[in-house]
């Protein structure tokens, strides 16, 4: 069963009990819902605080000592909330006044069912827009961040590694052929043996460390192998058990989407690991007409959307900032379902393109 749309709520605030009942049924009508009415500044802006509505209807004139515009500013600039003006006046200042309050629209009492219907949509449009926006630049301000703290702190990982253990391995040879220039006259074959020994350690470290910045399988056999490679290393450090089904397709697909797809896989299963306790991981990667459609679920504990989306805007969640900016890269979409106590599901959909097409 579809659950219908919830409507936008409006705050109406007209000081005239008439007029604000009569714009709240053609609020009504319209298929809006009307939230309230207030009929002074003040009353206008602890509503707006306590009912958070989706937009505010502001008339300029109102009782007391504070008039419409000066309750839309505090509207717009602590909560945020888009304002759209109605009033009866149209005096040069009085306009210049509500310009600066940034409103999303201005009706001139008497108006028609047809200017208000107009003028609502847009204003919640234009909003619904902005906000768009301005999380978009939020999260690529949090994401740019992260990316310079993970590249410096996989530069500093990798320094480490190449000064405590390739070095170490490197001096030591050079100890040993110091040592071996001494001792001319000795034989020299345990000195040999311990170099070679040492050398394949070095190799193995080399190995390893390439393997963990890109696996040379996702370049040499393709993003299956890759996610095969990378679903049992997880399962085995992690004690959860993986189940991944792919399609076998006859060309490899492009390489911006396997680098993205394999990478996206990586965070997920990281994440599982991290803070779902799951039990059940599910990872399917399949074709739908033109689209690539890669699926991640598990039976773990879940989570908050809302928590998990407050936390990457704040830039303390980027994982999942990543994920969608490589969708993003790749004309795809990422999509993200979860609730508490009820497992979680990463999918990522996006077109098809194979290795030749990018030739």
């Amino acid at each position: 069963m579809q659950v219908p749309p919830i409507p936008p709520r409006i705050l109406v605030v007209e000081d005239e009990a008439i007029v604000a009942r009569d714009i709240a049924q053609q609020l009504v009508a319209l298929g809006y819902a009307s939230v309230g009415i207030a009929t002074s500044a003040a009353q206008a802006v602890q509503m707006a605080q306590d009912l958070k509505p989706d937009l505010v209807l502001m008339d300029i004139q109102l009782g007391g000592p504070s008039d419409g515009i000066a309750a839309a500013d505090t509207i717009r600039t602590s909560l945020h909330l888009p304002v759209v003006f109605i009033t009866a006046y149209s005096a040069d200042e009085i306009l210049e006044r509500a310009k600066l309050t940034e409103p999303f629209g201005y009706i001139l009492k008497p108006f028609s069912e047809r200017e208000l219907s107009t003028t609502v949509a847009m204003a919640l449009y234009k909003h619904h827009a902005e906000t768009r926006l301005l999380n978009t630049t939020r999260q690529l301000k949090a994401l740019s961040r992260r990316v310079l703290e993970v590249q410096e702190k996989e530069r500093r990982r990798v320094a480490v590694e190449l000064h405590d253990e390739l070095g170490q391995s490197l001096t030591a040879i050079k100890i040993n052929l110091q040592l071996g220039e001494r001792l001319r006259d000795k034989p020299l074959a345990e000195l040999n043996r311990e170099n070679i020994r040492i050398v394949e350690d070095a190799l193995q470290q080399v190995r390893r460390l390439a393997t963990t910045l890109r696996p040379s399988m996702l370049d040499d056999l393709g993003l299956a192998a890759a996610l095969q490679w990378v679903t049992e290393q997880s399962a085995n450090r992690s004690g959860f058990s993986v189940n991944f089904h792919h399609v076998r397709a006859q060309t490899r697909l492009a390489p911006d989407i396997e680098t993205a797809c394999f990478r996206i896989v990586q965070e997920a299963l990281t994440n599982i690991a991290r803070h779902a306790r799951a039990k059940r991981v599910d990872i399917r990667l399949d074709r739908e007409d033109d689209l690539l459609c890669l699926r991640i679920s598990d039976d773990g504990c879940g989570f908050s959307l809302e928590d998990m989306q407050a936390r990457a805007l704040a830039g303390n969640s980027t994982g999942v900032l990543g994920m969608q900016e490589r969708a993003t890269l790749i004309g795809g979409q990422l999509t993200i379902q979860s609730s508490v106590g009820a497992g979680s599901t990463v999918q990522l959909s996006c077109p098809w393109r194979s290795h030749e097409e990018t030739l």
